[in-house]
């Protein structure tokens, strides 16, 4: 980072630092004094708080305000790094004047040090906000680096040396802390202390503090299978061997991610937690309301994070929601910012770091999204098939009734086929539901829980599926996914497939 930053102020002679509020100490004591000792002249701080200008001897000079801060930069000095900090909060004030004056005395400034060899402006940014577009151009963001594995060993080193600990620093002590900035590392080693485990209670701090990023580890399921989806399945033993000792040996390229369109409940949430299990990575969600809000700077910061946090899974939800339809028409706003970082990250990601990405319709995507090199696999997760219905079906019944987990269960072939055709159009979650609401009506009425076909129908008759409350919207999902996405289900060849009639009534082959 020293030369990324080197270099962006001797071409634009100024940048914009963001780190976490923990590491200010940090940068103000070592990374800036280094850069200062680097390029052989002296460093000066000024703060909304204070309002003085200093350097790190005796020098002192007030400067209350801002017309008075940048006279001062621009007539009273021709050399030094100027950091400013808490400045890029007032680029975001409600008041428009405000913003525009302040754009108008950094534009001035900028222009008076292009004028000076060695005169240079920093905005250190400790809320980690996003710097205004107009000012992208001017002065280049740069993201204060997480450590590198061999820091982290450091770190734990020097913790576990001060503190006489005895620990071996294993590969499951590094990952409980990757991810995390050096102070929050120290942080993280000081509560971990009272945990009855020290590398459980490092993760768990790492868990709390990414969560306050906005980053959720969501649970991994109890079971590892799932019914139908065989492609699907099928894939996530392929995304295993991709990241195989062997696949490395081979040079295989890693694998990017999935994009798994399809209609609320048919189970693409839960295939994305089925891939972390199998892998063994955690499940880390992004939230699409904080990106959003936030903006496309946000979202480089914490796909930083989660790649420091490797081997994990990414998971973004309801991913449609992060592009405004209209923005994406016109290329403008935070959506094309938003789009630009994800393009990029996607294309260039090498860590292992697998991303999966679900949503409803895939005709809200940007068309980039969806090109070769983005996601290794697109799927469309549609209703269940009949076969796979009686896989959902026997699955959820087993954790009430052991007879469905041998062979075909408690009903015969001709009650499979009149349940089945009950439920022709419900989802995995409404199939899991019909059998809950049937076991539980069995529970209140003091019955054993032996689910019979009566059951299970009575309770899908209550039930209105989503297909049949919303068809029209279901069938277009389905229709504008049709040539993009690849099913993740094989066709059904099972007995329990619907025949197909030609129009005389006979079977068709």
């Amino acid at each position: 980072m020293q030369k990324e930053i080197i270099n962006n102020l001797r071409c634009f002679r100024g940048a914009y630092l963001s780190f976490p509020a923990l590491e200010r100490s940090k940068v103000k004591q070592e990374f800036l004094q280094q850069l200062s000792s680097d390029l052989k002249i002296p460093v000066y701080y000024w703060n909304l708080a204070t309002k003085d200008l200093t350097d790190n001897g005796d020098y002192k000079q007030e400067l209350t305000t801002l017309q008075d801060l940048f006279e001062s930069l621009q007539n009273n000095f021709t050399e030094g790094i100027f950091c400013l900090e808490n400045i890029g909060a007032l680029l975001h004030d409600e008041i428009k004047t405000k913003r525009e004056v302040l754009t108008t005395f950094l534009l001035d400034t900028l222009d008076n040090f292009k004028l000076f060899e060695k005169k240079y402006l920093i905005l250190l940014d400790v809320e980690e906000l996003e710097l205004p577009t107009h000012l992208n151009s001017l002065l280049p963001s740069v993201i204060y680096p997480l450590p590198t594995i061999s820091q982290i060993q450091d770190i734990l080193q020097n913790f576990f040396k001060r503190n006489g600990i005895t620990l071996e620093i294993s590969d499951r002590l590094i990952n409980s802390v990757s991810g995390l900035s050096a102070a929050e590392i120290e942080v993280g080693c000081q509560l971990a202390l009272s945990s009855p485990d020290f590398g459980d209670g490092l993760y768990q701090y790492k868990i709390k503090r990414l969560q306050g990023l906005g980053l959720e580890f969501l649970p991994l399921p109890d079971v590892s299978d799932f019914g139908g989806l065989d492609r699907l399945k099928l894939g996530i033993e392929q995304v295993a061997l991709d990241y195989s000792y062997k696949a490395r040996e081979y040079n295989l390229p890693l694998p990017k991610g999935w994009l798994l369109a399809g209609p609320p409940g048919t189970g693409k949430t839960f295939a994305a937690k089925v891939v972390a299990r199998r892998l063994g990575f955690p499940l880390i969600s992004v939230g699409v309301d904080l990106v959003k809000s936030k903006g496309a700077a946000y979202l480089k910061r914490i796909l930083q994070r989660i790649e420091a946090a490797a081997p994990a899974v990414c998971y973004f939800d309801e991913f449609d929601k992060f592009f405004d339809p209209e923005a994406a028409l016109t290329g403008s706003g935070s959506t094309k910012e938003v789009l630009g970082v994800l393009l990029t990250w996607l294309q260039e990601k090498q860590t292992k770091v697998f991303a999966i990405a679900t949503l409803n319709r895939l005709d809200a995507l940007p068309p980039e999204l969806t090109r070769a090199g983005r996601f290794d696999k697109i799927f469309y997760v549609g209703f269940p098939q009949a076969i796979e219905r009686k896989q959902i079906f026997q699955l959820h019944a087993g954790r009430f009734d052991e007879r469905y987990l041998v062979a075909d269960g408690p009903l015969t072939e001709r009650e499979w086929r009149l349940l089945l055709s009950e439920s022709q159009y419900c989802t995995g979650a409404e199939i899991r539901a019909i059998v809950e609401m049937a076991a539980k009506n069995r529970f209140y009425n003091n019955s054993p829980i032996n689910l019979e076909l009566n059951d299970l129908i009575a309770m899908r008759r209550v039930l209105t599926p989503l297909y049949v409350r919303d068809t029209e919207r279901v069938l277009a999902m389905e229709n504008r996914a049709r040539f993009v996405a690849e099913s993740a289900s094989s066709p059904d060849n099972s007995v329990f497939a619907p025949k197909n009639w030609d129009l005389w009534g006979d079977e068709e082959n």
